[in-house]
């Protein structure tokens, strides 16, 4: 069985499900996943560690390890995928957001083509619980904003609307307080056509309370 953090790579580092998930959360436009390509995001740690301070690459490693990076023509999509939830989230992001400025500057040319690329970031929340961003507001920039999926939040009816791969996830991922609730999912048709990957990140997930 693959450990958590390999499944949820192996599942959301998908070009389909990023675009799911933009599309169904974020943008009201079709996004093609055919349009996205993977971003390396290796110099936009070297960058980070640039900054200066205690902070080694690896920490930055450890810090973004479910943090997915791809670029369609127009924009970035960021996903950040996380089980826990700490009040430095949103220093955290803008952090990153600010690497992935100033890398573009540095070995992207973006002045030869029109500048720079905007940035949407996606944080989701592979919890049964509701995130307490109250709890974290004071440490929100105060013009800076990202886009959070809590499972808990998210209604029968929309997850009706998602892939069954992704919905499934959802799904599970909300149910996961009550193993009877889940010993049901495991045993239903939706689970059975699931995807191989979705399939290996839900066992994860049940493994790991």
């Amino acid at each position: 069985m693959s450990s958590l953090d390999d499944a949820i790579k192996d599942y959301f580092g998908q070009p389909k499900v990023i675009a799911e998930l933009f599309n169904r959360f974020v943008l009201n436009e079709k996004l093609n996943p055919s349009n996205l390509s993977a971003v390396d995001i290796t110099p936009i740690f070297n960058k980070l560690r640039d900054y200066g301070g205690k902070l080694t690459f690896e920490k930055f490693q450890s810090m973004y390890r479910n943090l997915f990076l791809m670029k369609t023509e127009k924009f970035y999509c960021v996903l950040l995928v996380e089980t826990e939830i700490s009040r430095v989230l949103p220093i955290k992001m803008r952090l990153f957001e600010s690497g992935l400025y100033a890398t573009q500057i540095e070995t992207w040319s973006c002045l030869n083509n029109g500048g720079l690329s905007p940035c949407l970031t996606i944080v989701l929340y592979l919890s049964p619980e509701q995130c307490n961003l109250h709890g974290i507001a004071s440490e929100y920039p105060a013009d800076y904003c990202f886009y959070m999926i809590e499972p808990a939040k998210v209604t029968d009816d929309m997850i009706a609307e998602l892939s069954e791969d992704l919905g499934g996830v959802l799904k599970f991922v909300k149910i996961s307080n009550d193993s009877e609730e889940m010993r049901e999912f495991l045993s239903s048709e939706v689970y059975a056509r699931m995807g191989n990957s979705a399939k290996e990140l839900v066992r994860c997930l049940g493994s790991n309370p």
